[in-house]
């Protein structure tokens, strides 16, 4: 008799290595010769620098001083471009808590009518609103609300607000939309945060409510703050509806991208209230940073192509430079995959 076939297990990961695969295209070019010149797979976009909650941990604080420049024309033309160019979707999400920015809506509406996808990172707290319902997040192929906290306590001392039952207010209800989008939670693991049971509990509570995935991933730039909980049992929470992703809490460890050059970056492009470029989403917070140049004055493909990002593009494929500047980032699994494909011999067999 043949054996029985294996139990569904959760949901895929959102959030991983895998993902890569479904860009063949950009992997090759990935394994060429730097720079890679050729469109980001999506690009991560902050719309405003402002934010409504104090997390203790937040990465961005000193981007609270740069003004919001950005406009409803420099984002049709970003847009454009990038769906010309051949990106595939638009991230909004921080610097600052995108829902609090009178572009939100109007960013949406153009993101999708130049043909992107459009996800959403948020910490939830003002997501549904008298003039916003839940069938306006429909138009999302994703939302990830950043909850990092098990209890009201809990958020409140962390992030400074008592939102903790309105957010998981708002996630039951948009987790009840029938044409909803994938709906996820993220939390960032702190020494503060990390009791096993009480992430046990959120985690069968979020599978209650209707929530996808749970996302934990470590805190970064506080090593302080850094958790050595044993979270063995969490993903026993996992159900077929539901998954919980751990995989970040080691693949998002490594200081200095592991020693390895940088050839990862261009799978994304991020884009500050600022109307700035940057090449890394985790160095555009250093005040000794560049940026690529700036959509008020150029186009999205004059500042991809042109020579600044050319220069950074090289530099970052020099591996001294990432072991002295690159703190921790989600990248450095591509780069680890990469740098193995690359001294690889026996490339004829599986």
């Amino acid at each position: 008799m043949p054996p029985a076939p294996p139990t569904p297990s959760a949901r895929p990961n959102e959030i991983g290595l895998e993902k890569i695969f479904l860009f063949p295209e950009k992997w090759a070019v990935l394994r060429a010769e730097p720079p890679d010149l050729s469109y980001p797979v999506s690009v991560e976009l902050s719309l405003t620098n402002r934010c409504n909650l104090a997390c203790r941990w937040c990465s961005d604080l000193a981007l609270r001083r740069r003004p919001d420049r950005l406009d409803l024309d420099v984002l049709r033309r970003l847009f454009d471009d990038l769906a010309a160019g051949g990106a595939r979707g638009a991230t909004i999400e921080g610097g600052g808590e995108p829902t609090i920015s009178p572009l939100f809506e109007p960013a949406v509406d153009a993101a999708l009518a130049a043909g992107l996808a459009a996800g959403l990172i948020t910490n939830g707290v003002e997501l549904l609103t008298p003039r916003r319902g839940p069938e306006f997040f429909g138009r999302f192929e994703w939302i990830r609300v950043s909850l990092d906290a098990a209890d009201p306590e809990t958020y409140r001392r962390l992030k400074g607000r008592d939102a903790f039952g309105s957010v998981l207010a708002q996630l039951e209800r948009l987790a009840a939309e029938p044409a909803r989008p994938t709906l996820g939670v993220g939390y960032v693991l702190t020494g503060q945060n990390d009791e096993p049971t009480a992430l046990v509990k959120l985690a069968e509570t979020l599978k209650n409510l209707g929530v996808d995935y749970l996302h934990v991933r470590p805190v970064v730039d506080h090593p302080e703050m850094l958790s050595r909980a044993d979270l063995g049992a969490l993903p026993g929470a996992a159900a077929a509806g539901f998954a919980v992703n751990l995989d970040a809490l080691s693949d998002n460890r490594g200081q200095g991208n592991d020693g390895l050059p940088c050839l990862a970056h261009s799978l994304s492009a991020v884009v500050t209230a600022d109307a700035e470029v940057w090449l890394c989403g985790r160095l555009n917070a250093n005040p000794d940073a560049d940026s690529l140049g700036n959509l008020t004055a150029q186009s999205f493909r004059e500042i991809w192509t042109g020579p600044r990002r050319r220069q950074q593009a090289r530099r970052a494929a020099d591996a001294a430079f990432c072991r002295s500047s690159c703190p921790q980032c989600r990248l450095t699994k591509y780069n680890r995959l990469l740098d193995r494909l690359s001294r690889l011999r026996t490339v004829n067999f599986i």
